[in-house]
């Protein structure tokens, strides 16, 4: 063992750095900074063959630059990327749209004036090449290696690349025909048909019609692969049950083939039809291109709100099918004349009720600026994992709002409110129209982000164990929706509500407990009408102008402890603008009335039912559910759900409890025997 005495896995080097980008320039291992590997004062043009993670940092770092080529590669990760992969990304005509409109008006020009090009395989083969080639009047650069154009590889976050680097060599010319020969077998991936469109104006990707006749373009221009083997029709369709995050794309994906293809009797091969027998299915590739189904689209009686990204101001869509300006500035006239309806509308909870209790309008309040949020939460989302660089906190930012409370209660009055707030002629749909498989989903999964608003969902949506509905449903959203989504905002009964511990983390629960008076229920409804009669969207278009431009000049636009701060910090300044006084009622923070409820309901259990809880000296609690009046197994489960899951030891068969935990939650300490008294 001599030798190895000064071994150690815990040893450090807190002097030695770790070159996670190492770069071999003309044979010598050298330090060379971003700014000087792409020297735009040098170099006037680039070449380049990579995955890119982030357009806006390959933008930002090759702006000076008088030419740039980009071939879209793919990720380290996906070296074995399938076909499926590929051509999705060809025939997500509105995702292409979406990546063009993202970008900033002068990337928007430069594309349009070919100073930039991005090309993509026509033949859906992985490109997992990284060539970068930079060229000057008298100087030539070629970096080959492993390193992507990404933040990741160039800026010592912890990731090992290589990258060799010539300085007028020999190579550069050879890497040029490779490049070149790369370059002949991709495509632009922005559609042609759209680098004609204005760049001042949005573009109407959700127009099934736009879709379908940028689709026909790219397939009579050859964009597109016009012909696909037996087994790569085969993929397109396991695809579906293998990439459960894209599952609706790939669905889509492999419908519009099935749609454009057929299969030739010679080769066996699917190839394209030819574009006359594709028109005579105009109508079915229409709505698969439009993704909503049509009995979804039926029901959904929403405003349609697209969020624009070059601006952040939401636009309305018309009956026409055009896009208008929605989100703009009000006087301060009408924005105190709508705020002053808020408040008699919230007054209603106090003078109708039966009991006067200033909670319940605190969270009337909560929900309508929920609302007010509503079309920018998937921006505060994908804001939140960039700035955390992980996908897993997205979840914190929940897309569900529930209004519980019983009968009578106003949940309903209030939902109609919103909706009326937002703009919405109709004033939300209810759960049995949209309760059918997959709706739901569907609706989640458009570009519209004005809120779904439901009323009376079913207390058992929530605990259901279909794919569709439940827990499933929350997480499989909460998780992994990206992009413009809208969110959820539902009524339902507190009697039989409960969920587990992964839903109610994904929503924000807020419990309506007083009920309006049955005795004023002539004089409540006139009331609540007058107001409605004059409720109109002006406040929520002032709101979210003022919203989008504080992200337009890159100011704070949420918190991640409090997702509805800035909604709150608005509305005190529209109080402050209109000589307002702040209601006693204005919610400053967040609410946990899952937890309270469920602390209220274990407390009672603990104090009236003593002999069911059996407190031992391990500090466990054997609790005897059945003493507790819950004998079926959905009871058991009801109940169980109230608690923290940390303080659950065992919940199968017996119920064995963390003492102090359990205790702590309750607000309860442990009732001490005499015996224990006398000898402690």
């Amino acid at each position: 063992m001599k030798g190895l005495e000064q071994i150690s896995l815990f040893t450090t080097d807190v002097e030695k750095k770790t070159n996670y980008l190492h770069i071999v320039r003309d044979g010598k291992v050298m330090d060379i900074p971003f700014s000087q590997l792409f020297d735009a004062s040098k170099y006037n043009s680039m070449r380049a063959i990579s995955f890119v993670a982030s357009p806006k940092f390959f933008f930002e770092m090759t702006k000076d630059f008088e030419d740039v080529q980009l071939i879209i590669g793919i990720e380290d990760g996906n070296v074995a990327g399938s076909f499926a992969t590929g051509l999705e990304e060809l025939l997500a005509i509105e995702k292409r749209i979406q990546t063009f409109e993202s970008f900033s008006e002068d990337i928007q020009s430069k594309l349009l004036q070919d100073r930039y090009q991005i090309r993509y395989s026509k033949k859906n083969d992985p490109i997992h090449s990284k060539i970068y080639l930079l060229e000057g009047v008298n100087e030539t650069r070629v970096m080959i290696g492993s390193a992507n154009f990404t933040q990741t590889a160039f800026s010592e976050r912890k990731q090992y690349e290589e990258l060799l680097v010539f300085d007028n060599s020999p190579l550069f010319n050879l890497y040029s025909e490779r490049y070149q020969s790369i370059y002949e077998e991709t495509v632009d991936y922005i559609p042609e048909k759209i680098r004609n469109t204005l760049i001042t104006e949005p573009i109407n990707y959700i127009d099934p019609d736009y879709l379908y006749d940028v689709l026909i373009d790219e397939i009579q221009k050859g964009s597109i692969v016009t012909e696909f083997t037996e087994s790569q029709i085969e993929e397109i369709k396991i695809a579906e049950q293998q990439y459960q995050k894209e599952q609706v794309e790939i669905s889509k994906l492999n419908q519009v083939i099935e749609i454009i293809t057929k299969k030739d009797r010679k080769t066996g091969n699917y190839i394209i039809q030819p574009i006359n027998q594709i028109d005579k299915k105009k109508v079915t590739l229409k709505s698969t291109l439009s993704r909503i189904n049509s009995k979804t689209e039926e029901v959904d009686s929403r405003i349609f709100l697209e969020y624009y990204d070059s601006n952040h101001l939401l636009f309305k869509k018309t009956e026409e099918a055009t896009l208008v300006n929605f989100s703009q500035e009000s006087n301060v006239h009408e924005i105190k004349k709508q705020l002053q309806l808020i408040h008699s509308f919230i007054e209603a909870y106090k003078i109708f009720t039966v009991q006067s209790d200033p909670k319940t309008q605190t969270r009337i309040f909560e929900a309508i600026l929920y609302s007010f949020i509503s079309a920018h939460v998937w921006k505060m989302r994908e804001h939140y994992v960039l700035d955390e660089g992980r996908d897993s906190v997205r979840r914190n930012i929940p897309l569900f709002l529930v209004l519980a409370g019983r009968t009578s209660s106003g949940k309903t009055s209030a939902l109609e409110f919103i909706s009326l707030l937002l703009g919405n002629i109709n004033p939300y749909m209810s759960y049995e129209q949209i309760s059918k498989k997959n709706m739901i989903l569907d609706l989640f999964y458009t570009s519209n982000v004005s809120p779904i608003l439901v009323d009376e969902v079913d207390s058992k949506f929530f605990t259901s164990t279909a794919a569709d509905k439940g827990e499933r449903l929350i997480k499989d959203v909460t998780n992994n929706l990206e992009g413009k989504h809208p969110v959820f905002i539902c009524t339902t009964n507190t009697t039989h509500f409960d969920a587990t511990a992964q839903t109610i983390s994904r929503i924000y629960y807020l419990q309506i407990d007083n009920t309006f008076d049955k005795n004023k229920q002539a004089a409540s409804s006139k009331y609540l009408g007058d107001i409605m009669g004059q409720i109109n969207s002006s406040l929520y278009q002032d709101f979210t102008y003022r919203l989008g431009d504080l992200i337009r000049h890159d100011e704070t636009f949420y918190s991640p402890e409090d997702f509805l701060s800035i909604a709150r910090q608005i509305f005190i300044e529209y109080h402050e603008q209109c000589n307002l006084p702040l209601p006693n009622w204005f919610p400053k923070e967040r609410f946990d009335d899952y937890i309270v409820r469920g602390k209220n309901i274990w407390r009672e259990l603990y104090i009236s039912n003593p002999q069911a809880f059996d407190l031992r000296t391990d500090n466990t609690i054997f609790v005897r559910i059945e003493e507790l009046g819950k004998r079926t197994k959905r009871e058991r489960e009801e109940i169980i759900n109230y608690l923290p899951p940390e303080s659950i030891l065992e919940d199968n068969t017996v119920l064995i409890l963390n003492k102090k935990i359990f205790l702590n939650f309750i607000d309860r300490k442990e009732k001490r025997s005499l015996f224990k008294k006398l000898f402690n």
